[in-house]
């Protein structure tokens, strides 16, 4: 799957989070984060949530919810997240999250429009005027962000929000993507469970190809891309758009193993949200959950003793869509993890806190 519930990403990643909001985006763009935002830490009783599923034939597989961007570095998030995968056959993410040049071209091929199109035409909330601002307000170059699709304009607004990103010249026409010195944001669960694959020399498992998230992204309704768009551009201001929610929170509720709060964070309607906004969210998870269900049944759910490790956005773990359910409805037996009492409440954001939903 981000803003918005981005817990589903970054570009790849799904997005988070999304979408994936912020996976997908990290994909595209080569994502790695380092920031100076307090946030709650690991304490010797806490454990992120995990669920088992297991099925006569196949091997046991740990599902494990993911934040595709975390506001802290706690160096115990990497130690709970190596005893998690210890002794796992094989690590499942929804996409990688290092790009490759194909991974730009699909990127470009699907998220602008032609020369004889631009974003005036697909935008009805904001004037060409108010685009031309948030587009100088990101640092964009205003004629290739007019270029680009609602979506994927979002993205690229929300990645400069969080300072992951900043637009720059090299002195010719030509503006590009840099990573900053100081991003708000730390690297996901994602990148972190795949960098320690590859340590381990652990297997990876992708469900999601860039052309699939792409296309995802492109298939959503022209409302939700707007609003997106919208609560990102207001962002850049300051403005906290109805629906937001922060990093900090997210993480304190997985770092508790606090599922019930993780599907608050992640589902509830919040006052004075649009339709659209709410929707943006939702559209990602369940398309991006029918995309990972899928690809587990045409692989015929893995092979070998395991266990498996399959870890994808939070967001995709709840509703009657979820994983999990998919999972159900494959014959599986899901054993849920233990419930934290009392529930987490939810947690406002602080004055300094990024929105994370």
């Amino acid at each position: 799957m981000s803003g918005t519930r981005q817990i589903s990403g970054t570009w790849g990643a799904t997005l988070c989070a999304v979408s994936l909001a912020f996976l997908l985006f990290a994909a595209a763009h080569a994502t790695h984060a380092h920031a100076q935002v307090p946030a709650p830490k690991l304490s010797a009783e806490d454990h992120p949530p995990v669920w088992i599923a297991r099925s006569p034939g196949h091997p046991t597989l740990i599902l494990l919810p993911t934040i595709h961007a975390l506001a802290s570095d706690d160096p115990r998030v990497n130690a709970a997240l190596a005893s998690i995968a210890d002794g796992v056959q094989a690590i499942v993410l929804e996409t990688h999250t290092k790009p490759t040049p194909e991974d730009t071209q699909t990127v470009r091929r699907i998220g602008f429009y032609p020369a004889s199109d631009n974003l005036t035409n697909h935008v009805s909330s904001m004037t060409a005027e108010s685009l031309a601002r948030c587009a100088r307000d990101s640092g964009a170059d205003i004629h290739a962000f007019f270029q680009t699709k609602p979506w994927l304009a979002g993205f690229a607004v929300q990645a400069v929000r969080l300072h992951q990103w900043r637009w720059a010249s090299d002195g010719s026409k030509n503006v590009h993507f840099v990573r900053t010195a100081s991003p708000l944001v730390f690297p996901g669960i994602d990148e972190r469970l795949e960098a320690l694959a590859h340590r381990r020399q652990i297997p990876l498992i992708y469900l999601e190809t860039m052309e699939q998230g792409m296309q995802l992204f492109d298939h959503m309704p022209a409302a939700d891309q707007e609003a997106f768009l919208q609560s990102a551009c207001e962002g850049l201001r300051g403005a906290k758009t109805p629906g937001e929610v922060s990093y900090e929170s997210f993480q304190a509720a997985w770092a508790k193993g606090d599922a019930a709060a993780l599907e608050h964070l992640a589902n509830a309607r919040y006052a004075g949200e649009s339709d659209a906004h709410y929707d943006f969210s939702q559209y990602l998870f369940a398309r991006g959950t029918d995309i990972f269900a899928a690809t587990l049944e045409r692989d015929g759910y893995f092979y070998g003793k395991g266990p498996i490790l399959v870890a994808v956005g939070a967001g995709h773990f709840f509703g009657d869509r979820s994983l999990l359910q998919h999972l159900r409805d494959a014959g599986y037996t899901v054993t849920p993890p233990a419930a934290v009492t009392p529930p987490a409440p939810p947690q406002l954001m602080a004055p300094h806190e990024v929105a994370a939903r």
